[in-house]
């Protein structure tokens, strides 16, 4: 045999070699072995880099960014993920490129960057259809879903979900059909949590009790297939769903259940544990048994985890304390539950900064992406006809990060069709009352939430025609199909239910109203001007006293 012949069958035994070894690594992290998993595959791109092969290098880093995603540590997922798009992309593997652009998204998400997030989960699943694997449309779908329950969007959260559940099933993907419906569970408890604000207990039970089911279904499969990272994640979710049920013990008993498959676990879920037992206890008011295995949680911050592990424990602590009369630990522990999200604010603008260094790491990228300038009208072409065919999707790139609502590029969007169209329409435009001394008296952070619970009353009072979009600010509009007087009508409802919230939930002695200003075709021709009439009378709305409706 000759030399060049030996060296060929070394490099097909060393590939061979590779690919069991990152089957062993995939199956470790679908066992809940992550870290090992990680691990491997680090030893396997090691030597792919070393070899030259830029293929198997790929694959190693579409893998890493799921176990990174699985033991919390996101922005090492990037530089990973980053690395193998642009291998996929370049080479023309759609299918590839799609799965890896799904876990991009997801780790943005994570990272508190929704608008990157479905950007790339919009990319992955056109890329995916493109190809016709279902596989990729499985983890694409999913990730979607994932982004609408984020933002509070449960309906449309399930309705991916499902869709993501469905594949994962007819492609026998056990692993894939587990996750979904943790995932799918999660989205119906989103559901049952806003139903509960409403005011609406029966539908509230009736998601929390469906989303019971769901991640019952996935946890007979977690422990089916030996995954105890799933296993985890589905008692700790039905714990916390028997606890806003009413049933501690019952959730009590989920984190007994719990322990049973802390062998793998990891700093993230350690924490997730322990603070979801705190929030058991403070739920029971059993506020003794609450404080240590937050003040636990406490000390493992410093060891890693995510911010929402981090706002959790705080946030829980504080309600521990503010319960055993301990009034001064009670305020420090909010005070950093509060300054944790200012510093996640701040920290967004880092992330990005970060992201475009990822971006632009290698040469070659750089040589992508200038090809990219070049052709930018054809993707701008091609995005516009996956808006068209997706109408979920298309909502999705226009959304409010804070509120789930329509943005105000959105409202650009609108304008410009509704200048061509013949049927009448209104616009109201609403603002929150003194919403300057909400931020002052209770917190920019409190003001937040305010905005979101504002976004949740209107998705969940509007009629299916009409569309509700953050202006900017405590400002928002509304799009009303028909004449003003109609309108009117609406948003008085609007009015009405925003007052009768029960603003408590977000922070004790918290009220809010709203004053609207509507007008429609009969008094102006333009969006613009319609709109510019409705500002005015949204002005005598306040002027006149506030909390009410002139159109």
């Amino acid at each position: 045999m000759l030399v060049s012949d030996m060296q060929v069958v070394d490099a097909e035994a060393n590939t061979r070699q590779a690919n069991s070894g990152l089957q062993e690594a995939w199956h470790l992290g679908c066992t809940g072995r992550s870290v090992e998993a990680l691990t491997l595959a680090g030893e396997i791109l090691v030597d792919a880099k070393a070899q030259g092969d830029d293929r198997l290098a790929a694959q190693c880093d579409t893998d890493i960014a799921w176990y990174c995603f699985q033991i919390g540590k996101a922005e090492l997922g990037l530089t990973h993920v980053r690395r193998a798009i642009d291998f996929w992309k370049l080479h023309g593997e759609r299918k590839q490129e799609a799965s890896a652009r799904a876990y991009f998204g997801w780790l943005l998400l994570e990272l508190g960057l929704p608008e990157e997030a479905i950007e790339e989960a919009t990319r992955a699943l056109d890329l995916a259809d493109k190809a016709a694997d279902p596989k990729a449309q499985s983890l694409a779908t999913n990730v979607i879903g994932i982004i609408f329950w984020c933002n509070k969007q449960p309906d449309r959260a399930i309705l991916m979900s499902e869709r993501s559940v469905e594949l994962a099933r007819l492609i026998g993907n056990k692993n894939y059909e587990c996750w979904w419906l943790i995932n799918l569970g999660g989205a119906h408890s989103e559901g049952g949590y806003i139903a509960r604000a409403l005011g609406q207990p029966e539908e509230e039970h009736r998601m929390l009790v469906r989303a019971l089911e769901l991640t019952e279904q996935a946890l007979d499969i977690a422990i089916e297939i030996g995954d105890s990272w799933a296993a985890r994640l589905c008692l700790g979710n039905q714990a916390e769903f028997y606890s806003h049920l009413g049933e501690h013990e019952k959730a009590l008993q989920c984190m007994v259940r719990y322990r049973l498959f802390q062998e793998n676990s990891y700093v993230r879920d350690r924490q997730q544990y322990l603070y979801t037992l705190g929030q058991i206890y403070n739920n029971s008011g059993k506020y003794t048994e609450a404080l240590s295995p937050l003040l636990e949680a406490v000390e493992l911050i410093d060891a890693g985890g995510s911010f929402d592990s981090y706002v959790q424990i705080y946030l829980y602590l504080s309600q521990t304390y503010e319960g055993l009369g301990q009034f001064d630990p009670a305020l420090e522990a909010h005070k950093k539950y509060h300054q944790a999200y200012l510093r996640n604010s701040a920290e967004s603008t880092q992330r990005r900064a970060r992201l475009a260094e990822i971006y632009y790491e290698t040469k070659r990228f750089k040589e992508v992406a200038e090809t990219e300038s070049k052709r930018a009208e054809t993707l701008e072409a091609s995005y516009q006809k996956l808006q068209e065919q997706t109408d979920i999707l298309a909502n999705a790139v226009y959304l409010d990060a804070l509120t789930g609502l329509y943005n105000r590029k959105y409202l650009d969007s609108r304008f410009k069709t509704l200048t061509s169209e013949k049927r009448p329409y209104s616009i109201a435009m609403l603002d929150v009352d003194h919403f300057k001394s909400i931020n002052d008296n209770f917190s920019h952070m409190i003001g937040d939430r305010v905005l979101g619970a504002i976004g949740t009353i209107l998705r969940s009072q509007l009629r299916i025609t009409d569309q509700a979009i953050r202006f900017g600010g405590e400002e928002f509009v509304v799009l009303f199909a028909g004449a003003p007087r109609g309108a009117a009508d609406l948003c008085e409802k609007l009015r009405s239910a925003i007052e009768q919230w029960d603003w408590s939930e977000i922070c004790n002695g918290l009220h809010v109203t709203i004053s609207i200003g509507v007008a429609g075709t009969l008094s102006a021709k333009s969006p613009t001007e319609i709109l510019a009439i409705a500002d005015q009378n949204l002005y005598a709305a306040k002027k006149t006293g506030r909390n009410r409706v002139v159109a």
